[in-house]
């Protein structure tokens, strides 16, 4: 057999194989995410944000108290 038709006829019969089958059904309902070892990390990364945006606003609550009183 000649290189050429053995990689042509590789490639069909590759290609065949890859055929259509039909396409999966989407799921009706997200499931819940289940728990992992990084749960605790994740949630204590959401506190640290949750205090870091208090910590912002009050420093800007302070800078225009600062700003109001050298008026």
């Amino acid at each position: 057999m000649r290189p050429r038709l053995w990689f042509s006829t590789a490639i069909v019969i590759t290609l065949s194989a890859c055929g259509g089958s039909p396409p999966a059904e989407p799921p009706a309902e997200r499931a819940a995410p289940r728990p992992t070892v990084f749960d605790p990390l994740t949630s204590t990364i959401g506190r640290a944000q949750g205090v870091q945006q208090t910590v912002d606003d009050q420093a800007a609550e302070q800078r225009k108290r600062i700003e109001a009183a050298e008026r």
